[in-house]
């Protein structure tokens, strides 16, 4: 199984707003197409900036990464330019692909 992460870094003056984006467009488009599951939202703990909140958008992949890419290109650049076209530098992001390790 993959986990497919796209991690934020938010104005603080934007937050509210994010988090709007995040359960108005980001939720649903994360869902479309059925290829990712158990999307959740979560606050990071650590430290990320002066004024800056760190949220990130973590959904698990079961077909790999095949799937994956199929949503990418279906839905994942488009949500990406619609946060970037609505944010612009004020919250930044970056996806991360990581493989569930079995020990």
């Amino acid at each position: 199984m993959i986990i497919y992460n796209t991690t934020f870094h938010v104005e603080e003056s934007q937050l509210q707003a994010f988090l709007c984006f995040v359960k108005d467009e980001y939720y649903p488009a994360v869902s479309k197409g059925n290829y990712l599951t158990n999307v959740r939202l979560v606050h990071l703990l650590g430290d990320v900036g002066d004024g800056l909140y760190g949220y990130a958008v973590m959904a698990d992949c079961e077909g790999e990464a095949l799937a994956l890419k199929k949503w990418r290109e279906e839905t994942g650049n488009e949500l990406m330019r619609k946060l970037q076209a609505r944010f612009g530098t004020k919250v930044l992001s970056f996806s991360t692909a990581m493989r569930v390790v079995k020990v």
